[in-house]
């Protein structure tokens, strides 16, 4: 910026040039000094309107929050992640209702910095579920008794939350009596004839051993106790059959155990074509067991080698420390023993 002085000084070269009257100097001086006001105030104006709008934005954000505050909104229950879980049954409210709240509560978490954000939505109020579509929630997981949906909020960051279990839990039990027969049955759909172990799916809060020993007694009539894990199968989905398992993986424990009481077997007929007890080494190359169940049958004739056993999986009871809820520990057994309080 060129200052007045400098202004006036060439303007003052000029004027040297040619002859002006006094009164004709007079005038561009107090022009001059009056672009020079002008100046200063400009900057002054422009240095005050910056601080001002410095505290209109201040009192803005402070006016927000405010509103914020005192809007009609879920309560919800924050968990562990800076999310917000909304339940149906704790919050009940009619779809009109709902939608204004949605909307006053998105505004207010988006505010106050939530993540994520949970609907676990009860079929009484499944008329939510297409207003929370609408606004931007994507399914997660569903059941009978719950549909729950999800909203990620932070825009510059990708969203935390793990996909629902991607993976089935089963198992089978190789049951042994004391003549060193196992425990087979047939199945009564099945697509080829064989010879396979009694087993099923792992029921929600159940143990391995615990699921193993009630679906040999389901389908069997047979108590059992349990030994040891013989083995572990993993299977993974195909693209060619993605409905098989509900497109899941599916992790197959197969259990070593013990008759308690007796021997007799009576058949859910439900469920099963036959049953009966086979000779393990028969069972090891019989023309009708698949095929894994073979290499089973091997690893568990290795397992109770009296002369040179292989190592068993043991099963350790325990409580986990942070959840307090029931666990258990599968290690392969070596000399020392351990023992969890």
């Amino acid at each position: 910026m060129t200052s007045s002085s400098s202004i006036h000084n060439n303007r003052s070269i000029n004027m040297s040039s040619r002859p002006i009257s006094s009164s004709k100097q007079y005038d561009i001086v107090l022009q001059l000094a009056a672009g020079d006001i002008v100046q200063r105030h400009l900057y002054r104006t422009v240095v005050m309107n910056a601080t001002a709008a410095r505290h209109l934005l201040k009192g803005a954000l402070v006016k927000t929050k405010s509103i914020v505050g005192k809007m009609s909104t879920f309560h919800g229950v924050k968990d562990l992640f800076g999310g917000i879980i909304v339940r149906s049954n704790q919050e009940p409210h009619e779809r009109s209702k709902m939608e204004q709240l949605l909307k006053e509560s998105l505004q207010a978490w988006t505010c106050n910095g939530v993540r994520g954000v949970w609907f676990e939505v009860e079929p009484a109020f499944s008329e939510w579920i297409p207003v929370l579509i609408q606004n931007g929630f994507s399914f997660h997981h569903a059941n009978p008794e719950l549909s729950v949906l999800l909203k990620w909020l932070p825009s510059d960051e990708p969203c935390q939350v793990p996909g629902y279990a991607h993976t089935m839990v089963g198992a089978g039990a190789m049951v042994i009596n004391e003549k060193k027969e196992i425990l087979v049955v047939q199945e009564k759909y099945y697509q080829r004839p064989h010879w396979k172990l009694p087993g099923g799916y792992v029921d929600p809060g159940e143990s391995i051993a615990t699921a193993v020993r009630r679906e040999v007694f389901e389908e069997t009539g047979i108590k059992t106790e349990f030994v040891s894990l013989v083995a572990v199968r993993h299977l993974q989905p195909i693209e060619k059959n993605p409905s098989a398992r509900y497109g899941c993986s599916d992790i197959y424990f197969v259990a070593y155990l013990k008759p308690v009481e007796g021997t007799e077997i009576k058949i859910c007929h439900r469920e099963l074509k036959s049953a009966c007890w086979m000779p393990l080494t028969e069972y090891a190359t019989h023309p009708l067991a698949f095929e894994v169940g073979k290499i089973f049958a091997n690893q568990l004739m290795a397992i109770t080698d009296v002369n040179n056993p292989a190592s068993a999986i043991s099963c350790l009871e325990s409580i986990h420390q942070i959840t307090n809820s029931n666990s258990q520990i599968y290690l392969v057994e070596g000399g020392h023993k351990f023992q969890l309080p």
